[in-house]
């Protein structure tokens, strides 16, 4: 910008000295005319196209570092999902194939995303899918909280047996990748926001068809390694247990927590404790009263006898 300004006074100047000179030489005729005006003109041009120069050249930067950074992105991903899909040894679908999806980049202020969806052949198609080459397959994407719109298609034109000799060597083959942009519905957004809501808006439902044949590809198999959400990690009720585990286990190490021996404190309300109570005092209480009866009973038995046993004795 101060390129620019400095030019233009540049310019001033150069009308500042002229002007004294066509004032006092008043042209006859439009050469004279041009002739003055030629030399203020030239400089401006000159002027005015060397910074429209070095926009044009901002722009030629900008454009090359976004090609950079895509060409970085694409090697970045394709070693991630290749990584990923090669410990696969058998698809999960006829089709023999596996999703890789990420996301380059979400704003969850305005919902806006790009998407990177990659289907890869991991293993030998069955079913229907047999002998249907990959251009063939057509990919269908559905989103349950959001749009999208692709904006770029790759479809590799390789063979199955192609694919399937590369596979020999442990790694999956690109058959066909789509870069999308699309954007989240905001009612549906989760407020607070949550890793796990964020992603069940943006993760993709992938169908194949070709022909007569149809197959329904998960994306859990490879998705969210690079960009958006690669370094979070969901855990399950599980996981947040192993961890309060280890994290307890690791303060007894360090001696920040004192440990408690099982079984001499009482920790929590006992419940279990005044349940187990009760029901012990009844049963003591039915065991004794079944006991006292008993008693009562063969008393009553021995007196019976004792006195049919002396009135016979009587009788004699």
């Amino acid at each position: 910008m101060g390129s620019f300004a400095w030019k233009i006074s540049k310019v001033c100047w150069v009308a500042a000295t002229v002007s004294p000179f066509a004032s006092a030489q008043v042209p006859q005729s439009a050469g004279d005319i041009e002739a003055i005006l030629q030399p203020a003109g030239d400089l401006l041009e000159g002027a005015l196209g060397g910074v429209a120069g070095n926009i044009l050249d901002r722009r030629q930067d900008a454009a090359s570092t976004n090609d950079t950074d895509l060409a970085i992105w694409d090697t970045e991903t394709s070693a991630l999902c290749e990584k990923h899909l090669s410990q696969l040894s058998v698809a999960t679908n006829p089709s023999g194939t596996a999703i890789c999806y990420n996301l380059p980049s979400l704003d969850t202020t305005t919902g806006a995303f790009m998407a990177d969806l990659r289907l890869y052949q991991v293993s030998t198609p069955s079913g229907d899918f047999s002998g249907i080459s990959p251009e063939e397959i057509q990919v269908g994407v559905q989103y349950d909280g959001a749009s999208v719109s692709p904006i770029n298609q790759t479809i590799n034109a390789r063979s199955v047996e192609e694919a399937l000799k590369k596979r020999q060597t442990i790694t999956p083959t690109l058959l066909q990748s789509y870069m999308m942009v699309g954007q989240v519905d905001m009612s549906r957004m989760p407020s607070p926001l949550t890793i796990g809501g964020v992603e069940a808006l943006v993760m993709p439902q992938v169908t194949l068809s070709a022909r007569e044949a149809t197959a329904t590809v998960s994306p859990n198999e490879a998705a969210f390694i690079n960009g958006v959400f690669s370094r979070d990690v969901v855990m399950s009720d599980f996981g947040l247990a192993q961890l309060a585990v280890d994290n307890i286990t690791a303060q007894y190490q360090n001696g920040t927590v004192a440990f408690i021996v099982p079984g001499v404190n009482i920790l929590i309300f006992p419940i279990g404790l005044i349940i187990t109570a009760i029901w012990t005092v009844v049963g003591f209480a039915a065991y004794g009263f079944g006991t006292y009866e008993r008693y009562a009973y063969r008393d009553a038995y021995r007196r019976r006898k004792n006195r049919e046993m002396k009135g016979s004795t009587g009788r004699i």
